[in-house]
């Protein structure tokens, strides 16, 4: 018997089974729009501001900062587009391996917005050149660093403490 093995994890992952037993009441039962104002809608409002809450807690913040999307390209455009509106972010910083529901977007705000766009030069190995990235922080204006922290084509893992560090000390969001 040929056994299946599946490498596209990054793509799309089976469901865990806890969770899918978890999810069961609310693809059968409580499937309600939560914008209704219907029974089953408020019931679904209901598990979504539980979730809201239990999300926040784990991660120590407040429930009306967590933001549930569709999925990563929403979340990445929601983040960039909040980044130069709300929190007038000047200078975006990225890199030339990003995936393109990072990269697109970026580019569309640097056309659109003349906002700056660098993106960090790479090593040979793949890695992102640290002394490039530390050149290209010293500019004026509000900065965010996008930089993806396991790269889905290459392996390569980034060093997430060195650009945390490079952040704080230039005041930039990452």
């Amino acid at each position: 018997m040929k056994q299946k093995i599946y490498f596209d994890n990054a793509a799309t992952t089976a469901l865990d089974p806890e969770v899918l037993d978890a999810m069961i009441p609310y693809f059968t039962e409580i499937f309600g729009n939560p914008s209704s104002i219907h029974s089953i809608g408020r019931k679904a409002k209901a598990a979504v501001e539980t979730a809201r809450k239990n999300v926040a807690t784990i991660l120590g913040t407040s429930p009306s900062e967590i933001f549930f999307t569709s999925g990563g390209t929403e979340a990445n455009n929601t983040v960039l587009n909040a980044a130069a509106h709300s929190l007038d972010v000047t200078h975006f910083i990225s890199s030339p391996l990003e995936h393109h529901a990072v990269l697109h977007p970026l580019e569309h705000l640097n056309k659109q917005n003349d906002i700056k766009l660098d993106l960090v030069n790479l090593l040979p190995n793949g890695d992102i050149d640290f002394n490039h990235l530390e050149s290209i922080m010293n500019s004026e204006g509000k900065k965010l660093v996008s930089l993806m922290h396991g790269n889905n084509e290459s392996g390569n893992i980034l060093n997430t403490s060195n650009v945390t560090e490079l952040c704080k000390r230039n005041k930039a969001y990452f």
